[in-house]
């Protein structure tokens, strides 16, 4: 009987790990989906990634042109609308994405999530610093240029191909000192705004009448998922065994060592 209740135990302790480790833990997202700005001295662009489910099919492009026309009204601050997708199929599905100051991104997804739910949420942020330091450094050296460019166009015993040659540089300079302007630009509306992306999905128009044939189309995969769930706790279960038996053989010989009658040892 306690050896019966030694085996149990060693099976068990192979189990449980298998166990923990197929636990997966999935973190609800919170309905508020703040924006967010970075701290002075910080030069950070931020990013949000939002997943939100509609309750019906065609409330995609509802929730799509009602976003939309809140970024172009500027109804909750300025937004720009960087890109727009939708698909009508079997699957609908649609993506906007904007870029909009920070406070206007929490009224924004709410305003997306209108009969719907926030099913997840990823907030990311780049740091431009390194970028818009050298950026900085550049613009300074360019101006740098320009100004000896233009002492020396102020000589007077300067020939004419070298005037034109002065002419030149100075063109390119400010063809530079203008590409290096529009990158800064535009790093600080990445760092002043946020991107926001925003997925709808939605279930399938003749999702309600199709679930039986879903389940049986789906039977096979999931069949198989099991079958290979099973392999692997047996793959978990594998080196506990072997590792247990050995101690099993030993621990029950010694039993038998200690019980066994003093007149009966040799």
């Amino acid at each position: 009987m306690r050896l019966r209740w030694f085996v149990l135990l060693v099976v068990a302790l192979g189990v449980l790990p298998a166990c923990e480790k197929k636990g997966v833990r999935v973190a609800q997202p919170e309905e508020a989906v703040a924006g967010e700005q970075a701290k002075a001295g910080a030069f950070l662009a931020y990013e949000h990634a939002i997943r939100i489910a509609l309750g019906e099919h065609d409330a995609i492009p509802v929730r799509i042109a009602a976003v939309r026309d809140a970024c172009a009204d500027e109804r909750f601050g300025a937004c720009s609308l960087l890109s727009l997708e939708q698909d009508s199929g079997r699957y609908p599905d649609g993506r906007i994405v904007v870029r909009i100051v920070p406070a206007g991104v929490e009224p924004l997804v709410r305003l997306a999530a209108e009969g719907g739910a926030i099913r997840s949420r990823k907030t990311s942020a780049e740091d431009l610093a390194q970028a818009v330091a050298d950026n900085a450094k550049q613009r300074e050296l360019l101006a740098q240029q320009r100004a000896t460019f233009e002492e020396l166009q102020m000589r007077k015993d300067l020939a004419v191909a070298d005037r034109l040659a002065l002419a030149r540089e100075l063109t390119a300079l400010d063809v530079q000192l203008d590409t290096a302007e529009q990158e800064s630009a535009q790093q600080r509306r990445r760092i002043e705004t946020n991107r926001l992306t925003i997925d709808f999905t939605a279930p399938s128009p003749d999702s309600g009448n199709s679930r039986i044939g879903n389940v049986l189309r789906n039977l096979g995969d999931s069949f198989g998922e099991g079958v290979a769930d099973a392999i692997e706790y047996v793959g978990y279960l594998l080196p506990f065994l072997a590792l247990g038996f050995p101690l099993l053989l030993l621990l029950r010989w010694l039993w038998r060592r200690a019980t066994r009658p003093r007149g009966s040892r040799s």
